[in-house]
């Protein structure tokens, strides 16, 4: 099993936005084959994300990173960000 943790750093102006983006991708992140886990959380003081998922293998979240919906995420990250995305990768043991 693969776990990850992300933490999105959006800039003060774009919370609610990136927000709404992330949201918008769950039921689908949510049905990939392979997903076992895709929530999202937030810190309301810092005005940071938090995403916690669960992927069977390398290969489903290769996949899900292959996906339109998320590419579009990413690319609406690329101005919307104050830093990059932090992704913590932690594999079962």
């Amino acid at each position: 099993m693969l776990n990850i943790v992300a933490k999105i750093s959006p800039k003060t102006d774009q919370f609610d936005n990136c927000l709404e983006r992330i949201q918008a991708i769950v039921p689908d992140t949510r049905e990939e084959p392979g997903c076992l886990r895709f929530e999202v959380y937030c810190d309301k003081d810092s005005q940071n994300i938090f995403l916690i998922e669960r992927f069977t293998n390398t290969a489903a979240l290769d996949s899900h990173y292959a996906k339109d919906y998320t590419k579009d995420v990413f690319s609406f990250y690329e101005e919307a960000l104050a830093s990059p995305v932090r992704v913590d990768k932690m594999y079962e043991v």
